[in-house]
């Protein structure tokens, strides 16, 4: 038996002196109650121990009292979105603001020339341009009930030297989503799901996007949510790029329940009929859920 198991092993003797160190070490934990580190909280009847991030907490009380501000003088999510003058990472700025009524028509005009396409099937231009009169006053419609009469969507605009360039849209939870209730995979309806980013060809590799983002997710985490969901096409290379920069990306339990034929969308490599029509693009290309968590102190200006 080594000297220390010996004395470890060694039964007390009444009576006897406390050794020095050991006198001191005792004293010192007597002299008060030890503090927990910062962050951790211990409950007593129950034994369990609560680990919160103390500037996460902080942060989110800001950015709450903040959003009960805005509320007092709309109950419209524009007003959580406050004017900010951003430098993008080519050293130039840009505007990011809630959507105006008078934002709209720029704003129809640039998603109409992003997402509205009419297949090649006739040779009718008077049809399409029909079709396309049609569908810019739905689209303008949409966007100004948005910001005048909506209580359950955001509409948030980026404008380089005045001119619009960018467009985002959140359905808040519970809110129509126009279709994309129906995109598969289903993105969960009780938390914050961003409808649309929009931004201008050649504005694109700036940061506009990210800035889009940015302003929408502060606005979400001032409502107290901490996650919030989008699709994008699978053949969307770029806007999945864009996504993945500013941190989302496809959820475990999504990915995990991927039928065969949403993965063989994926690979591209599948050899069912499925598979083949996507090849020969006869078939739309599916679409990919992702998700962020967002933490409040990012979100801290």
């Amino acid at each position: 038996m080594t000297t220390m198991a010996a004395a470890a092993a060694a039964p007390a003797r009444v009576g006897a002196a406390t050794p020095r160190r050991l006198r001191s070490a005792v004293v010192t934990h007597a002299a008060g109650p030890r503090q927990l580190p910062v962050g951790i909280r211990v409950n007593l009847g129950t034994g369990k121990v609560t680990i919160t991030d103390e500037k996460e907490e902080a942060a989110k009380k800001q950015l709450e009292a903040d959003a009960q501000v805005a509320a007092a003088t709309s109950k419209r999510p524009g007003a959580l979105i406050k004017k900010r003058e951003i430098k993008l990472k080519d050293n130039g700025n840009l505007t990011i603001a809630a959507m105006t009524e008078e934002d709209c028509v720029d704003a129809t005009k640039l998603i109409m020339a992003l997402f509205f396409k009419i297949k090649p099937l006739s040779l009718d231009f008077l049809a399409k341009d029909r079709l396309m009169a049609e569908q810019s006053e739905r689209v303008y419609g949409g966007l100004s009930n948005g910001v005048t009469t909506s209580e359950d969507r955001l509409l948030v605009v980026a404008k380089v030297a005045g001119r619009l360039v960018g467009v985002a849209e959140v359905s808040l939870p519970g809110a129509k989503r126009f279709g994309a209730e129906n995109v598969l995979p289903v993105a969960p309806n009780d938390l914050p799901y961003i409808s649309d980013v929009a931004v201008s060809p050649n504005q694109r590799g700036r940061g506009v996007g990210k800035a889009l983002l940015r302003a929408c997710e502060a606005a979400m985490v001032s409502k107290g949510y901490s996650r919030m969901y989008l699709h994008t096409k699978l053949d969307n290379e770029a806007a999945q790029v864009m996504f993945g920069k500013a941190g989302y990306k496809e959820p475990a339990e999504v990915t995990a329940g991927l039928t065969e034929e949403q993965r063989a969308e994926r690979s591209n490599s599948g050899e069912g009929v499925g598979a083949m029509m996507l090849k020969l693009r006869l078939k739309e290309p599916g679409s990919m859920l992702m998700a962020k968590d967002l933490r409040a102190k990012d979100y801290l200006y």
